[in-house]
Formats: C-alpha cells, structure tokens, sequence
C-alpha cells in the first residue's frame, strides 16, 4: 500500500539522507491538525514499517513520557499537584514543569540519551508534542538538539501551518515563527 504523499515525503528525506549522509540528518517538523491526533500516529506506523523494510530502523520517543520521567525523578509532583489545588495559575504550574524541563538532565539531554545506543541508520521521532504546552515550546527543543542528534529526527506537530514557516499549537495560539526545521503539512482527509 502506498503511502500518502506528505508522509512519503518524510520518509523520502529520512532515506535520502542515508543515501548520501552530510552532517546532522534532517530536522523536519510533520504538521497535522489536531482532530487527525490518532491517523497521524497510525501513519506513523505505516511509515516506520516502511523505512524498516529500506533498512533503517525508528526509535518513536512519546515526549510525554519523558516529560512525566522528569517530573516523577525530581520528586517534585506532589508539591506541583498541591500547588495547583492551592490556586496556583496555570502559568505558575508551567512554569514550574518547564524549569524542571530545563534542568540538568533537560529533555534534551534525555532524548539525546534515549537515542545514543541507536543504530547508526536510524530515525528518531518525537510525538506527543501537545504534553509540552505551555511548559516548553517544541522549537526551543529542536534547536536543543540540532548538533548533538545526528540521525534524522521528525517530530509530530499538531496544529495549523501559517504560510511556510509559522505555526499555530493544536490550532489555537497565535503562529510561531521560530523553527529551522523542515515543516511538511499533512495532506488533509478529503
């Protein structure tokens, strides 16, 4: 079964880079509107059959999962629950999981670790970006990890895409501007 052509793009640009590898491999951010959540991780699937079946192996890292890992080994999730039902803000409880995101281990540092045992034809993909916001925006991530990953990284986006480079979070904030990665928008159902 062939893929649809947005993903088929991602995939081309994965195996591209392994084909004729020039420093780090592609960043590249796959856009999606929220509502398309589940289709897009089941497309992912599809994709990594894919590149598998081409020899490169996907390591899939939930950045949820890493940023609940952190919460949980700073020993702090108690005093940001009690905080919350003390009438902390939101921003105040952000705030909070955001700073511990930029300590030492950062989520960085743990995706950096997650990935460096990998092959070295592998591709990396993050998902679950929502669980970041607003404690931490995605593009400070990439960033992050520009240089350090030298594998091909595609990380999920739910949101809308503002002309070529600005994106809006789960369609609802104002477009951000800040990424350097390469944004591939989702061909949308018909």
């Amino acid at each position: 079964m062939p893929l649809p052509r947005s993903i088929q793009e991602v995939a081309d640009r994965i195996t591209g880079f392994y084909e004729r590898p020039v420093g780090d491999g592609p960043y590249q951010v796959y856009q999606y509107l929220p509502q398309f959540e589940y289709r897009v991780r089941r497309d992912l699937v599809d994709l990594q059959t894919y590149l598998r079946a081409r020899g490169v192996e996907c390591v899939s890292i939930s950045l949820a999962d890493v940023m609940w890992q952190a919460v949980d080994e700073s020993n702090r999730l108690d005093a940001i629950v009690s905080a919350e039902r003390n009438g902390a803000s939101l921003a105040d409880v952000a705030e909070s999981v955001g700073g511990l995101l930029r300590r030492s281990p950062t989520l960085a540092d743990r995706i950096v670790d997650r990935v460096a045992d990998a092959p070295s034809k592998t591709a990396v993909f993050l998902y679950r970006a929502g669980a970041l916001y607003p404690a931490l925006r995605t593009s400070g991530l990439l960033d992050e990890l520009l240089g350090r990953v030298h594998l091909p990284v595609t990380m999920l986006y739910p949101g809308r895409l503002h002309g070529s480079h600005g994106l809006s979070f789960m369609d609802l904030l104002p477009a951000h501007y800040g990424y350097r990665a390469v944004i591939i928008p989702r061909e949308e159902d018909k």
